[in-house]
């Protein structure tokens, strides 16, 4: 029995960590044949003794658990993070262990973790995370990342740039190829080719967290399926939209679009849209018969990070600025159609397929929800994005 349990906690050890490549093995399989998928996450077997039976066994299973991924040298100064950010990753994953456990039968106390932090490991001069924890199999009382809020709502996509973020090294620049969807459903966003890959920065003016930085010039990802839905429904017509973004630019652009001028099926984009000195957010909607729900705010977002939510619910488009409407708009003639379809898969920093528009400016998270989310609880995740990225 004993393992048995064993069997069932390394499965769910492996189902849940989403950000890169697995082994339940040894130090010496890490980097063996160079193709590993980074980060890396290396479990290895417990060091305690498994009990013969299950029984009312309190006995503890400590774990040692590896961390690793590339790091890219000419990145001065930026080390530090690049540990920190291994370390939530780590924390984060065992987070999700714990959480999936409905009758909370495994206990891991805080004190229980010791990470070390290793650097120029392995051929490949990687750098490496040491997590050390025990779990016992009946209880549970470990909280660390409460981010559990926003998980009921039931995103369908959350990306973040403080995690999950797949990077490749091009130009002297280390640049992003996927971007793991941390809400579960797997709508991961990529880009195949190096040179339109957007570049990953570890430090910016306004606060100290990672970002995903689009050149305005050909640098765009797209959803890895042309569905958020696992169907043929794709984004519904009552939505919410999270971004926390700034523009560098000084000409209107694609920060977000689906089917973006694609004709006889409905569209929905969210502009940058230069305006005199400054840029403004706008929200588009355009239903197959061309009527149009524009929304235009009177906020800048030139040079200045911002937690903007794009909600559409009954033919209404209402805009938020760090918790605060900006401005609501409604057509009645817009069509109820439901859903926006399969035409072009969703895509960040262009209109469809890269074509044009390119957005120039950085993007810290976006989290997308097919349903149309309560004031309260749009005030709610805006204060917290606000509060995690010191936005005031």
């Amino acid at each position: 029995m004993a393992f048995k349990k064993l069997r069932e906690i390394r499965d769910r050890f492996e189902k849940l960590w989403i950000n890169g490549g697995f082994i339940f093995g040894y130090e010496n399989e890490i980097n063996e044949k160079h193709d590993n998928d980074y980060p890396l996450l290396v479990v290895l077997p417990p060091t305690s003794e498994l009990p013969a039976t299950e029984g009312t066994s309190k006995e503890d299973y400590t774990f040692e658990c590896l961390i690793v991924k590339p790091y890219y040298q000419n990145q001065t100064g930026s080390l530090d993070i690049v540990f920190s950010l291994l370390e939530q990753e780590a924390l984060s994953w065992l987070q999700r262990v714990l959480d999936s456990y409905p009758n909370r039968d495994v206990i891991l106390s805080p004190e229980s973790i010791a990470v070390e932090r290793e650097k120029e490991l392995y051929n490949d001069k990687l750098i490496q995370v040491r997590l050390t924890f025990t779990l016992n199999a009946f209880s549970h009382n470990f909280s660390f990342v409460d981010e559990s809020f926003i998980t009921a709502l039931t995103p369908r996509v959350w990306l973040r740039s403080d995690m999950g973020v797949k990077t490749s090294y091009s130009g002297g620049n280390e640049v992003v190829s996927r971007w793991i969807d941390q809400s579960g459903f797997g709508n991961h966003f990529e880009q195949t080719t190096l040179t339109k890959m957007p570049s990953y920065e570890y430090k910016m003016s306004d606060n100290s967290y990672p970002f995903i930085n689009f050149d305005g010039t050909d640098d765009f990802m797209e959803c890895v399926d042309s569905s958020i839905n696992f169907d043929d429904k794709g984004l519904l017509q009552d939505h919410t939209i999270f971004l926390v973004t700034r523009d560098k630019s000084e000409q209107s652009s694609f920060i977000l679009s689906l089917n973006a001028g694609l004709a006889n099926i409905p569209q929905m984009f969210i502009e940058a849209r230069f305006a005199g000195s400054y840029m403004i957010p706008r929200a588009n909607y355009v239903d197959d018969d061309f009527d149009a729900v524009q929304n235009d705010v009177n906020k800048s977002l030139f040079s200045v990070s911002d937690v903007f939510a794009f909600h559409f619910n009954n033919k209404t488009s209402t805009v938020y600025s760090n918790g605060l409407m900006l401005n609501s708009v409604t057509n009645s003639q817009f069509d109820d159609f439901g859903a926006y379809g399969v035409g072009n898969k969703m895509t960040i920093g262009s209109d469809n397929g890269g074509a044009a528009r390119f957005f120039k400016g950085d993007i810290q998270e976006i989290i997308i929800f097919n349903s149309s989310l309560s004031e309260e609880n749009i005030v709610k995740i805006s204060d917290y994005l606000q509060h995690k990225y010191d936005i005031a």
